[in-house]
């Protein structure tokens, strides 16, 4: 009966911290809504780097450290260290 106990409240204190991968937050969270300020890219794309030229798509240029990406019907700038996405252009 303790190791149910303990495997049960492990898994309730994971759950109520919220121990979710940013680079799942996005599609686990809202898996067809756009990306929100705050949001994290998923890892995949981090890794790929930045896919929009901003001179091509009338963006400011990014700040160092920082990169302009397509996601769904928007351009987000996102941190290429963290993906913390931290502006949302709609296309």
């Amino acid at each position: 009966m303790k190791p149910l106990l303990l495997v049960l409240a492990l898994t309730l204190s994971s759950a109520a911290t919220g121990l979710v991968a940013p680079s799942a937050a996005l599609a686990q969270a809202r898996p067809h809504a756009q990306p929100e300020r705050g949001d994290y890219l998923p890892q995949d794309l981090l890794r790929a780097g930045p896919n929009v030229d901003p001179a091509a798509a009338r963006l400011r240029r990014p700040p160092e450290g920082y990169g302009w990406f397509q996601l769904r019907k928007t351009y987000v700038l996102a941190s290429l260290q963290t993906g913390l996405i931290v502006e949302v252009v709609a296309i």
